[in-house]
């Protein structure tokens, strides 16, 4: 018990002894806030995502209600109408790259047409 009272009566120990406590303490800090931000950009990503495929699907629905003999490229071009009327803030964050759209409008397209007996050609 003496050795622990002389070692903490150094004030240059004491000083190092906080310093690395301080240390630790910020290192854990920063790791805890690149995990909480890791995390939830993950989770807003998965919610543009989300959303985008629901405007995408909306719009082909909603399209194929108005005239479902329009064609293809019509109902296309209503859909991604609707996700960029719909998700802006959505495809910004996704930025989605070439033909990603078009492939997301044929995909929900194919769907619908399954659900009512009409197969699409590949």
């Amino acid at each position: 018990m003496d050795f622990l009272k002389s070692l903490l009566a150094s004030p240059e120990l004491v000083s190092a002894l906080v310093s690395l406590i301080v240390l630790v303490v910020t290192m854990g800090v920063n790791r805890g806030l690149g995990f909480l931000e890791a995390f939830t950009g993950i989770r807003i990503e998965a919610a543009a995502r989300e959303a985008l495929h629901s405007a995408i699907k909306s719009g082909v629905e909603a399209a194929l209600l108005e005239g479902p003999d329009a064609g293809f490229e019509v109902i296309k071009a209503h859909a991604i109408y609707h996700a960029q009327q719909s998700v802006p803030d959505a495809i910004a964050r996704l930025v989605p790259g070439d033909g990603v759209l078009d492939r997301l409008a044929l995909r929900y397209y194919r769907e619908a047409m399954d659900r009512v007996g009409v197969q699409i050609p590949a």
